[in-house]
Parts: C-alpha cells; sequence; structure tokens
C-alpha cells in the first residue's frame, strides 16, 4: 500500500476533524441556537385591552435574550382615572426579571429590600408548589372530552396568503364564535410567522425557561402562552390545524346583537431583531 504524503495526511486529518464537528453539531442543534452567545434576539409586545367600565389596559413588555440569560421588562398602565386617582402608583406597575436557562438562577425584585435578589430555579419550583392552585390560570372550555357538541358553533379559516403584519409576512387565521342562546358573538384573529429569527429564539428560551420553572401546560403567562392553552383545550374534542411560526397579532373582539365591540384585546409583536450584544440590556437597575 502507497504511503500517504503530507497532503493526502492533512485532507485525510480535515475531514476527520468535519465529521467530528459535524457529529457534535448533529448532537446539541436542540441547545446550541439558544445558547449561542455571539447575537443578541430582542422582541417588543405590546398588548392592548378594553373593558367596559374598567376602561383601557396597556401592557408593554421588553425582552432580551442572548446566551443563556433571558431578561423581560414588562410594564401595566391603567388608563381609567377613577383606578388612577385611588392607586397609590397611578394605575402603574412594572416587573423586570432576568434568568439565566444554564445555572437555573432567576433574579427578582425583592420590594422589602429594595433590590433585586437571586432564587435557584428548585427554590421557585418549591415555591410554586406549595401555592398550587392558588395563583393558576386554567382554561376552561366548557366541554366534555367525549362530546364535540357542547364546543359552540365555531366557523374558522386559515387564509391561503400572507400579510403584512407589523413587518412581518404573516398567514392569518379568521375563527367566529357564536355562544349558544346569545345574540353576541366572538371574532378571534391569528398572525403567525415563520420569519423572524429573534421572535422564534425567544419563544424557545420561554418554552424552554416555562419548563425549567416546573409549570404544566395549562399555565398561561402572556398571549402566546394563552393561545397555546386555548387550542390544546380545544383538541381535547377537535383536530384544528394552524400555520406554523409564531404569533406576532392576536386579537379578540365580542360584539353585541349589533356588532358594536363590547370587549376588545390586541396583542401585537412590534419589534423583532437580532443585533450584536450589549451587556446594559442584561444589568439590573
Amino acid at each position: 500500500m502507497k504511503p500517504w504524503n503530507f497532503e493526502e495526511r492533512e485532507f485525510v486529518m480535515k475531514t476527520r476533524a468535519a465529521l467530528i464537528i459535524a457529529i457534535i453539531l448533529g448532537l446539541f442543534t436542540y441547545t446550541l441556537p439558544l445558547y449561542a452567545g455571539d447575537k443578541e434576539y430582542h422582541l417588543e409586545e405590546k398588548t392592548v385591552i378594553e373593558i367596559p367600565v374598567v376602561g383601557k389596559i396597556t401592557t408593554k413588555t421588553s425582552s432580551y435574550l442572548s446566551g443563556c440569560k433571558l431578561k423581560e421588562d414588562t410594564s401595566i398602565k391603567m388608563h381609567n382615572a377613577l383606578i388612577k386617582m385611588v392607586s397609590e402608583s397611578d394605575g402603574r406597575s412594572t416587573e423586570v426579571v432576568l434568568s439565566n436557562l444554564c445555572d437555573d438562577v432567576q433574579w427578582q425584585y425583592n420590594i422589602e429590600t429594595d433590590a433585586f435578589a437571586p432564587h435557584s430555579f428548585k427554590e421557585l419550583r418549591e415555591s410554586k408548589a406549595a401555592e398550587a392552585g392558588d395563583h393558576e390560570t386554567h382554561i376552561d372550555m366548557g366541554s366534555d372530552q367525549n362530546d364535540i357538541d357542547d364546543l359552540p358553533k365555531m366557523v374558522r379559516e386559515i387564509l391561503g396568503y400572507e400579510k403584512n403584519i407589523n413587518g412581518f409576512k404573516a398567514r392569518k387565521v379568521v375563527t367566529s364564535v357564536y355562544p349558544e342562546d346569545s345574540d353576541t358573538r366572538i371574532i378571534v384573529e391569528e398572525f403567525y410567522t415563520t420569519k423572524s429569527m429573534a421572535l422564534s429564539k425567544i419563544t424557545k428560551a420561554r418554552e424552554d425557561l416555562s419548563q425549567k420553572l416546573g409549570y404544566n401546560e395549562d399555565h398561561v403567562e402572556g398571549i402566546p402562552s394563552l393561545v397555546d392553552v386555548i387550542y390544546n383545550s380545544i383538541k381535547r374534542d377537535k383536530e384544528w390545524d394552524r400555520p406554523d411560526g409564531e404569533i406576532v397579532r392576536f386579537v379578540i373582539r365580542l360584539l353585541d346583537e349589533d356588532d358594536d365591540d363590547i370587549f376588545t384585546m390586541k396583542y401585537d409583536v412590534n419589534e423583532a431583531e437580532t443585533t450584536p450584544f450589549q451587556e446594559d440590556h442584561f444589568t439590573l437597575k
């Protein structure tokens, strides 16, 4: 057998190295995209709710993901003048949470010490288990798993074309719900996109965080998870398809017999971008 020369030996070594790297990437594709720390993913989300008597409520969330760190900054504003007058905070509240999904640690603000304190995911799971049932949100569709007739009449359409929503190409789903023995109806609009890396990365990070904190599938934290819970509840009786991707807009309108709004809720992803890492986005003040 002819011995290898230097060029042939170098080629084989490079080929082996490439194969090893390919195997490693194949084994860890689940974690590498999330925990690659050379980039930063940023979302700006806004939800506006209009309720009779209560008035308008606006929620805004800024999210940042880089490496193992996920930071979420949420503000809530009550626009009703009476509520603002009796509220110590003028109808406003904020919450900032920083999580490290590699170290299983989350920093939360402690009002007593006026500082952020770290909590292990184990501590948070134990704390939630002790309070089980007290603060969980569950969606009850009011239906029997074995009786599809218990579901209200629903007319649903997945549009075959894409619309431009907040700069995203998105597929639209429209569902009309007709409650029994009522002149009211509910219109639900969903818009899904597969075109945003930042949105998909942060969505995946939130799912991982929820699992690490021990939440079950009925836990609701934000509009996207609310949509998932609703679909899971409906699927116990009826298989519903929906477009691939993540929600970029979600609208619910409760209409009276004259098709006037009784209640509205609108959720939007206003920004979703990939940028170079910025340390100050992950600091706690």
